[in-house]
């Protein structure tokens, strides 16, 4: 009998600990048509686009759907000309010495609600679908230890 009490009691910890774990991660879709536009300088009227890092080097550059908000400081808003656009994809930070590359930011549902620019890999994405926010964290490249958020 003892076993089974055990094992009762485990399961109710799991459901009561385990939901706080379950937060609505989105994910990222590597896609060499948004690393391509990018690079082109063509700018989606439908989404808002930010930049994190310096304007004239940023580590990441992201266009959210604009009906969704990006809720963070460490994201600056800006209206890219085709040619900043251009420029800026051009001059991704490059001390993580890895080629910058696209991709779509999804939902957990899958749907598709921004574009990614960088050349970093550890990152994430967390999505709020009742506030409609999107926050984007990832590791400084300038500081390896801390993540820019």
């Amino acid at each position: 009998m003892r076993p089974k009490r055990r094992a009762i009691t485990a399961l109710v910890l799991a459901a009561l600990v385990f939901p706080g774990c379950a937060q609505n991660y989105g994910r990222f879709a590597i896609d060499r048509q948004v690393a391509q536009d990018f690079r082109a300088g063509v700018v989606r009227p439908e989404y808002q686009y930010y930049y994190s890092g310096r304007d004239t080097m940023p580590y990441a550059i992201i266009a959210i759907h604009r009906t969704w908000r990006v809720p963070s400081h460490y994201w600056t808003p800006f209206a890219p000309e085709p040619g900043q656009l251009m420029r800026m994809s051009g001059n991704i930070y490059d001390e993580v010495q890895k080629s910058p590359y696209g991709a779509s930011i999804k939902t957990p549902t899958g749907e598709t609600i921004g574009l990614w620019f960088s050349n970093v890999f550890n990152r994430s994405v967390r999505v709020d679908p009742e506030q409609r926010t999107v926050e984007i964290l990832f590791t400084n490249p300038e500081n390896d230890d801390r993540p820019a958020w």
